[in-house]
């Protein structure tokens, strides 16, 4: 709600008497002219901010409403792209870089721009099919940028999109701090002597962004490291920020006792670094970026709103790619892991590698949720490994333009080898206690804007926390994703201050990175909320085990594996069976076992994920070094990992 906007509604006869606005957000100034057009009765209508939960809304199949926001904020993404083909701005990008790239780059983009603009038209579609509003109904969206390929592709004419240019940006400073802050950098890493810049890599390397850690007992940038069998210094370590945890000088000490290189792309008081560590990318040599603006009546002809944000996000990417090659050239590298999805960068990487001839390669961090447009574009990866075949069909459904599925099962080796004496300790200390069946408890984030609402998660650990407060043989080991979690959930505080009290409840402490089995390999049973991760995970390193799906994901292959029995929609039929099982096993036989579809999960399971996929890396390396080509590299590494690890683990997706 902005001044822009209530013009744009005043325009659109949007204040009849009996209208409302619903806003997902305001400024103060146009709140304040919304109160004088009220106070003087302009306007007769009232203003409320949507506190909608997509979590406890849901869709015509049962399912949370977050589940279709995916798939049609998804399907409108690729729909406005296709129909910005045919601008001449685009071409002239497609005429540069891979067309199939150049796409997913402007569908990523769209789709993170619209995505909150749908969620108002799912939940209008909401209000409408429970009869709530029986009114007619207009969307008003402060983007111009593509209106009119926003309106074609708008998938419901009867609540009608009305898009208006907004002024927000004139009075956002964020963009030019940030541009000055890179100013800044990159002039004063322009004036340094060379002795003084970091030293180039002769010899083939591999990019590693710096974002889980490198600690192999918990999530790690280098797991597969240890037993690939390649030299340290072939691996370079960067940092850009830090990701949910402080980068200290004991951490840069841990690469370098590796025997790994390490370098920053910035000067940032939260990372440890010296003037021979930094990068900077060169400010000359932008061939792609003078390519695109020599043609001066190219910039001239394009005149509408369209062209103007079309040509502003082609400067954007070339940039972005054009940085990126820099960087690769520099260090000489040909190998690029990198764990984080967000963000438009991973495209430009993936665009970057393909002119020097490198491979982008990521793995699977979690469990697939099957939903078309969950992991929209997360993945363009040259080579991407996977737990098992169900995540070959999201990358597809995705529109991520991944090459190559390895089929390399869960990579993190350190969850199957159960020699932790941490494990025995916290069963051994609820043992003590009294309790005779452990569970081990893993939650979610939350948000009116996620899968889980705050309602969800209080009713799953009230469920529990009564139970081990109740039942003087039942103990409990909580893994939170986030220590966060808990902590803002003060309606359970003292339930759960309770509960820690009896000595059979134990939380995890120092959470982030921390996998899953830390907690499962010391119960009897876990459970997870949703269609959990992290419940996977355990169900993979050797235990039973549950999931409570509040969000009600009936399409997922879970529900045909065995619902009520591995997946329960309901908590209080849930927690029935699990008290029947912990009276008697034999009452549940089947509850929380998945020894019929193991495979389906990880089918090795051998504590070697994180060896092959490093062998892989290996072996592309070992081709690069000796001159050889991507493809080369790629079809060799293939073969090899066919032969050893059978021909239906390595799976084409390139055309």
């Amino acid at each position: 709600l902005s001044v822009p906007a209530l013009w744009r509604i005043l325009k659109n006869g949007g204040f009849r008497d009996n209208a409302s606005i619903r806003f997902m957000g305001r400024t103060k100034l146009g709140w304040l002219l919304f109160l004088c057009l009220r106070f003087f009765k302009i306007v007769r209508g009232n203003a409320s901010e949507s506190e909608c939960s997509m979590a406890e809304m849901r869709s015509v199949s049962g399912e949370s409403l977050q589940y279709e926001r995916y798939k049609l904020t998804a399907e409108i993404a690729v729909s406005v792209v296709d129909g910005l083909r045919k601008n001449s701005v685009y071409q002239k990008l497609i005429s540069i870089l891979p067309e199939d790239k150049i796409a997913l780059y402007f569908e990523k983009l769209i789709y993170n721009e619209i995505f909150q603009l749908v969620r108002l038209l799912c939940t209008v579609r909401w209000c409408l099919r429970n009869g709530e509003e029986q009114f007619m109904h207009t969307i008003v969206w402060n983007n111009n940028s593509y209106a009119v390929e926003l309106q074609r592709a708008w998938p419901d004419k009867m609540i009608p999109i009305v898009c208006y240019g907004s002024l927000s940006h004139f009075f956002n400073f964020q963009p030019y701090k940030s541009k000055l802050y890179n100013f800044s950098q990159d002039f004063f890493a322009s004036l340094l002597p060379k002795k003084l810049r970091p030293i180039p890599n002769k010899k083939s390397a591999i990019a590693i962004h710096y974002a889980e850690g490198i600690d192999l007992k918990r999530r790690s940038d280098v797991f597969w490291y240890p037993d690939s069998k390649i030299e340290a210094n072939s691996g370079l370590i960067y940092f850009d920020r830090s990701y949910n945890h402080l980068i200290t000088k004991e951490h840069v000490n841990q690469i370098e006792a590796m025997g790994m290189r390490w370098i920053s792309l910035c000067w940032r008081r939260n990372i440890p670094c010296n003037l021979k560590s930094v990068w900077r990318a060169p400010w000359r040599g932008r061939v792609l970026l003078t390519t695109f603006l020599k043609n001066k009546d190219f910039r001239i002809k394009f005149n509408s709103r369209t062209g103007k944000w079309l040509f502003k996000i082609g400067i954007d990417l070339l940039k972005d790619v054009e940085y990126w090659l820099a960087f690769y050239r520099m260090f000489n590298i040909k190998i690029h892991h990198d764990a984080i999805e967000a963000g438009l960068q991973n495209v430009a990487q993936n665009i970057a590698l393909d002119i020097v001839g490198g491979v982008r390669i990521g793995k699977q961090r979690s469990e697939i949720c099957g939903v078309k447009g969950d992991e929209f574009g997360q993945h363009p990866n040259h080579v991407y490994f996977m737990w098992n075949k169900r995540a070959q069909k999201s990358m597809e459904d995705n529109k991520n333009r991944t090459d190559y599925c390895i089929i390399s099962g869960f990579p993190h080796d350190v969850a199957l080898q159960k020699k932790n004496n941490n494990y025995d300790s916290m069963r051994e200390n609820l043992l003590g206690k009294g309790a005779k069946f452990i569970i081990a408890l893993f939650d979610n984030m939350y948000s009116p804007d996620l899968y889980y609402s705050k309602k969800m998660m209080i009713s799953f650990y009230k469920s529990f926390l009564e139970w081990v407060i109740n039942d003087n043989e039942t103990g409990l080991i909580i893994k939170s994703k986030k220590q966060s979690i808990l902590k803002n959930l003060t309606e359970i505080y003292e339930l759960l201050k309770k509960a820690k009290i009896t000595g059979r409840c134990l939380q995890m402490e120092d959470v982030y990175g921390r996998l899953p089995s830390d907690a499962s390999h010391g119960a009897d049973i876990a459970v997870g909320i949703g269609i959990s991760s992290a419940l996977t995970e355990s169900v993979i390193t050797g235990c039973k085990g549950v999931h409570c799906d509040l969000t009600r994901l009936y399409s997922h292959i879970f529900y045909k594996i065995g619902y009520g029995k591995v997946v329960f929609d309901d908590i209080d039929k849930m927690m029935v069976s699990l008290k029947r099982y912990k009276e008697n096993p034999n009452n549940e036989p089947e509850l929380g076992d998945w020894s019929l579809h193991l495979d389906e999960l990880d089918p090795f399971r051998d504590g070697r994920g994180g060896e092959r996929i490093g062998t892989y890396i290996r072996c592309l390396l070992e081709v690069f070094e000796k001159g050889g080509n991507r493809d080369e590299a790629i079809r060799n590494a293939n073969k090899l990992y066919s032969e050893r690890w059978g021909s239906d683990k390595v799976i084409t997706l390139a055309n």
